[in-house]
């Protein structure tokens, strides 16, 4: 669905190093921006096939410091002319050198400052500092054995399965269910990735003195909620929550009975208006902008309570089903990022729900760059 004319009708915008998702957000902004967008991809891999889709593409160089890679990214603006920059790549630390980029005439899409953005990323840190209204799931921090121990006992205790991820890490890397039924010999033949029994943990995890912070928490088996939002100084703009698809058992609170689901395989966009009154908390709590994403999820039962699991400070691979909804989000927080200031927001449309999304494969051909 394209949109109505801009008044900025031409534009440089970069992407940096980003995942493969953003193949989508680049293809649906250049059939719904129309003539005057110029799209400038770069990424360490020569044939990151997305880059097909910008009409400039670049390598970035590899194995700089931080430092270092923020004055590579200076340069690259100046070079090309960049008026607006998605960075994907470091956003911490091009968050803290936004006005070396606002004295270039750069606008910045990013969904905080430097501190901010490493905060999100710190989750045990960040889920002890939600704002009140914001219903999160039973979680310890620990760094030793013996903590862990205990914090295992204690979710144990209350009848609560558990889980563990490591404090920071992104696509659930560390993430696992604890399984005393999950042997070594099994983990080892299924290629199981994410249950592990509390005996083999322990011979893992005890023989340190200490190890980086994980989160024990309790395991929430029901729904997933991942919602895409755009927001401007603390204030949400829009979003859409997307509900992932559950097939099994749900119980029915108070009682001994149980009621199979099957939602299938596709996701469904739809309001959910006690998730999205949270997100608005936590945007005005955290004074967030640009684009990012909030996880949610709940126990197996019948009404559901959605918990915060954690925020992404930045576009989620999810981003593209949006657009099928009528809302291109990665095209209004460049509306927005170019607005000067004084000047009014736009007015964004509402998407269009309830709708259900699948994903599928594409295959295309990738860019030449030079050597």
């Amino acid at each position: 669905m394209p949109v109505s004319p801009l008044p900025h009708a031409s534009v440089r915008v970069w992407f940096n190093k980003s995942f493969s998702s953003i193949h989508g957000v680049l293809r649906q902004l250049r059939e719904d921006w129309g003539p005057g967008l110029h799209l400038i991809g770069s990424h360490t891999a020569r044939d990151f096939a997305p880059l097909a889709v910008c009409d400039t593409a670049a390598v970035e160089p590899a194995g700089l410091t931080a430092a270092d890679y923020a004055d590579w990214c200076l340069t690259f603006c100046r070079e090309h002319r960049v008026q607006v920059f998605v960075p994907g790549r470091m956003r911490d630390v091009i968050a803290d050198h936004r006005k070396s980029f606002e004295a270039l005439g750069v606008r910045l899409v990013l969904a905080g400052d430097g501190p901010t953005l490493r905060l999100l990323e710190d989750k045990g840190r960040f889920l002890a500092q939600v704002p009140e209204g914001v219903a999160v799931h039973h979680f310890h921090r620990v760094r030793t054995w013996e903590e862990f121990a205990a914090a295992c006992a204690q979710l144990e205790s209350e009848g609560l399965p558990v889980c563990f991820k490591p404090a920071t890490g992104t696509f659930g890397q560390g993430f696992y269910i604890l399984d005393d039924a999950m042997t070594p010999q099994k983990r080892l033949l299924r290629s199981e990735v994410h249950r592990i029994s509390k005996a083999e943990l322990q011979s893992i995890l005890q023989p340190a003195d200490s190890f980086p912070e994980l989160l024990v928490m309790e395991y929430l088996d029901g729904s997933e909620f991942s919602v895409d939002v755009l927001a401007h100084a603390g204030e949400v703009l829009a979003m859409v929550c997307r509900r992932k698809p559950l097939n099994g058992r749900v119980r029915l609170t108070g009682t001994s009975r149980t009621l199979l689901v099957q939602e299938g395989q596709s996701q469904l966009l739809a309001p959910e208006p006690g998730i999205e009154f949270m997100v608005r908390l936590l945007a005005r709590h955290f004074h967030l902008g640009g684009l990012f994403n909030v996880q949610f999820r709940t126990r197996a039962e019948l009404p559901e309570r959605p918990c915060l699991l954690e925020i992404n400070g930045r576009m989620s691979g999810g981003l593209p089903y949006i657009r099928l909804a009528g809302l291109n989000l990665a095209l209004w927080a460049i509306r927005v990022a170019l607005l000067d200031s004084g000047e009014p927001l736009p007015e964004i449309p509402e998407p269009e729900l309830p709708v259900r999304v699948q994903e599928r494969p594409e295959v295309f051909t990738v860019p030449s760059l030079p050597s």
